[in-house]
């Protein structure tokens, strides 16, 4: 017989309001069975059971559960929770599976800390136990986590083989067909099917797709497209702006650019060839350049488009305008440049046909700094921008370790804030540290600007100004929000003795001697 203590009594009955809870619902294209239909289903029963009330429901269809960044629904659920002050006690979820299946496990835990810290608890509605925190609730969500993220790893291996199977045996995987090719799915049984339009996709999961060439119009601009270049040596991008003129739009129906076209003049598909596993994405993890002896191959899977002697001269023309060109001889391009302009700049380089790109000149001297300075050229406003900007990210990456190490002397907890370059201090306080150039504008005196707006959340905002040169700290700002209405402030030598009190000699000085009860002290 059950004790009067062990008897479970709903909080409405005692409290007569029912607990309000948030539902989060996510489908993935490569399960259906937890469609979202049924997962509301369960979840509304469950609510009903325990007297709750559903008055948020947060969704993701179609949306893999490896990744954060591409599931708007979880991000909205976790933005609204941690600007506080929601509705909802509870967020209630189908199975562990739906609230992610992230490949480091501490990530799916991380995500449940953030609700956790604000009050809200997780319940997994499917799951067999009881997400109380427990040690035994502990160890049973790693070992579902992990077969989440198991699942996710052994799927992709079998999809991976699958679709390169497939490949060998001449259908396309994924993707757009390109200018002049169409998609014509392949029944299970072999039939053809109609051609699938731009943005559209195949109707039935059996089927397969092939390439084939698409109408006769479009095959006259491919074959137009490699004479211009072989035969006329004209360039890309002069090739993009024919084709604009012709009115020749894409399949896509959007204008033409140089990408465009060197898609056209490199892509093999254009010589019946399919080509994949150029590129690896497994598991949204890290985009990675395969070597040409992992990509899988079919040859001839389709009527070749234009010629193949023609496809090889256009890639051994490719080879000879990207043939490597003497520093030497890039220097006294740039000598020539200057000659006849005056000065040197990006623009005015790739506006001269007779010379590379200004990529080119980057990728040989580094930088287009880096080559104006060998070339013995003044540097303009552009460049001193460019400079100054590497010594601001190097101002603030010393600025940050040297304030992350007096904080930890004061014994204040710290952790990175919701945005770039802020930090909350003690749960309590965001402080947010902003570096302020040196700026020069139409003979008017040097100042310092520091916008106040970036972070409407912010407490304090550390100023580090740079010296009249840009090189190095020379002064050191505490602002609190509280004291400011304006978005942005200008400090000028004029006005510097109004913001005296805020100023500090050192970083030491902003940071020793701080109560932890009450960090920053107020200026």
């Amino acid at each position: 017989m059950r004790s009067k203590a062990a008897i479970h009594v709903p909080k409405v009955l005692i409290t007569g309001v029912k607990p309000k809870a948030a539902v989060y619902v996510r489908m993935s294209t490569d399960n259906q069975n937890h469609s979202i239909s049924h997962q509301l289903h369960c979840i509304s029963e469950y609510a009903e059971r325990h007297g709750m009330e559903i008055i948020k429901t947060y969704t993701d269809e179609g949306k893999s559960g490896l990744d954060f960044s591409s599931r708007p629904g979880l991000r909205c659920l976790i933005e609204d929770v941690q600007s506080g002050g929601v509705p909802f006690q509870s967020i209630l979820a189908y199975d562990i599976s739906r609230w992610g299946r992230f490949q480091d496990l501490d990530e799916s835990a991380y995500y449940e800390y953030i609700c956790r810290r604000a009050g809200i608890s997780i319940i997994y509605c499917a799951e067999d136990f009881e997400n109380n925190g427990s040690s035994v609730s502990s160890i049973i969500k790693s070992v579902k986590r992990a077969m989440a993220a198991e699942y996710s790893r052994e799927l992709s291996t079998k999809v991976f083989a699958a679709q390169c199977r497939f490949v060998e045996m001449g259908f396309k995987q994924g993707g757009r067909a390109g200018f002049g090719l169409r998609r014509i799915p392949i029944s299970a049984s072999g039939k053809a099917r109609p051609a699938l339009g731009f943005g559209e996709r195949k109707s039935h999961p059996t089927d397969r797709v092939i390439l084939v060439p698409g109408p006769n119009e479009e095959l006259e601009i491919i074959r137009g497209v490699y004479d211009w270049y072989v035969q006329e040596k004209l360039s890309e991008s002069e090739i993009a702006f024919l084709l604009n003129a012709m009115e020749a739009t894409r399949e896509c129906g959007r204008a033409w650019n140089r990408d465009c076209v060197r898609d056209v003049l490199t892509n093999e598909k254009y010589i019946g060839n399919i080509i994949y596993n150029r590129a690896s994405f497994k598991l949204r993890k890290h985009h990675v350049e395969n070597p040409a002896s992992m990509w899988i191959q079919r040859i001839g899977a389709f009527p070749p488009l234009i010629p193949v002697a023609l496809f090889r001269k256009a890639q051994q023309e490719r080879k000879n305008r990207l043939a490597p060109i003497p520093k030497e001889e890039l220097l006294a391009m740039l000598h020539k440049l200057h000659e006849k302009h005056g000065k040197v700049t990006t623009v005015l380089i790739d506006q001269d046909d007779t010379l590379p790109g200004a990529q080119m000149f980057a990728y040989h001297f580094g930088t287009m700094l880096e080559a104006y300075a060998l070339a013995g050229l003044p540097p303009i406003n552009e460049h001193k921008f460019v400079a100054t900007r590497k010594i601001i990210r190097a101002v603030r990456a010393e600025t940050h370790e040297r304030i992350m190490g007096l904080i930890a002397k004061t014994g204040v907890s710290q952790v990175n804030g919701s945005s770039r370059n802020t930090l909350l201090l003690d749960d309590r306080f965001v402080l947010k540290i902003t570096i302020a150039r040196c700026l020069y504008e139409k003979q008017a005196p040097p100042r310092w600007r520091i916008r106040l707006d970036e972070e409407s959340r912010c407490d304090f905002f550390l100023a580090v100004l740079l010296d009249l040169e840009n090189t190095k700290a020379s002064a050191f700002y505490l602002f609190p929000k509280a004291d400011f209405l304006k978005v942005q402030i200008t400090l000028t030598e004029a006005n510097m003795h109004i913001m005296e009190q805020y100023r500090y000699p050192s970083l030491n000085a902003i940071f020793e001697g701080r109560p932890t009860t009450n960090f920053p002290a107020q200026c």
